[in-house]
């Protein structure tokens, strides 16, 4: 099958409902003028066997590459508005392997409320990739950025902490069958991540600072006082489990250390003052969001993360 027979039956029909892609037919789509947003820009590379296992079916892999790319934009609390797509993959592909990876893609721009506006495809001896740069729309002058904390204010966090990491780790020992594969809550929360687009642009007047979980919670904290040039407290007593997470913790199947230091997990941590707490709790309720306070930042340029817990995250290099 050569590339135009590809992108004519598994790429163009992805995109039939999004005028501005001009149906791929283009050497580029053109984007709407949106008089009072600004455009907001995020690119992640996703190779298949680094950000996922190789025996995870290319359908899961898919829809992950896109919704970890999506996360960028519930950090800043832009809402997603389409994606471009550049796939690498083995020029002997065969129809299963394009159905399922057409079915992924479908699926991912579904669960992000995204369309397809176009990307390459190229085929390759080496891994298979999926580069995704996503573009989102936020309110001219408003937006979340990393370097907005003040001490004082609170450090919070939606959803739980290293569940992610335990799926990943299922994954990569076979341990759960295929016929329960995303049964397991453990695996459905690597693959399918929650993007809290909604929850980032409802507390956008309240919240000071944001940045997702991907790298490990004590990292990317970390990240949060350090570009806010102001000091942190962790409170680690208050770091949130799922009740799935408590029982492995329980059972001595994983430490604190290894949960904190996991990344994946793609939920939000964000500052707010103390006084705008209550209407964050209460926006929390309304969009079923679990979210906990989990530390403060401080005047002082100190960071109390203990090195001890903290083995600074993922990095590729």
């Amino acid at each position: 099958m050569n590339e135009k027979e590809i992108l004519s039956k598994y790429i163009k029909p992805l995109s039939y409902n999004f005028e501005d892609s001009l149906g791929l037919n283009d050497d580029a789509a053109m984007l709407k003028n949106f008089k009072d947003k600004n455009f907001v820009v995020s690119t992640d590379n996703f190779i298949y066997g680094v950000h996922c296992p190789k025996s995870l079916d290319i359908k899961y892999a898919i829809i992950r590459a896109i919704l970890v790319a999506v996360s960028d934009l519930s950090a800043m609390a832009s809402n997603p508005y389409c994606i471009f797509l550049s796939l690498t993959i083995p020029k002997n592909v065969d129809k299963t392997f394009l159905t399922k990876m057409k079915k992924g893609i479908s699926k991912a721009l579904a669960l992000t409320n995204t369309h397809l506006a176009g990307g390459d495809i190229c085929s390759s001896r080496g891994s298979i990739s999926m580069s995704v740069t996503v573009i989102g729309t936020a309110n001219k002058g408003k937006i979340l950025k990393r370097n907005g904390a003040s001490g004082g204010e609170l450090l919070c966090v939606t959803g739980n902490i290293g569940d992610a990491k335990i799926g990943l780790d299922l994954i990569l020992q076979k341990k759960v069958s295929a016929e329960k594969f995303l049964k397991n809550y453990f695996i459905r929360k690597f693959i399918l991540p929650e993007i809290r687009y909604k929850f980032s642009n409802n507390i956008l007047d309240y919240a000071t600072s944001c940045i997702d979980l991907s790298d490990g919670l004590l990292t990317d904290v970390y990240n949060l006082a350090k570009n806010s040039l102001c000091g942190l407290t962790i409170f680690y007593e208050k770091i949130p489990f799922s009740k799935e997470a408590k029982k492995m913790l329980k059972n001595n199947l994983y430490t604190k250390k290894i949960l904190y230091n996991s990344g994946d997990d793609y939920e939000l941590a964000f500052s707010v003052k103390e006084d705008n707490l209550k209407i964050v709790k209460k926006i929390a309720k309304r969009l079923k969001v679990k979210f906990s306070v989990i530390g403060k930042f401080e005047i002082e340029k100190e960071i109390n993360i203990d090195m001890k817990i903290n083995n600074t995250g993922y990095s590729h290099f």
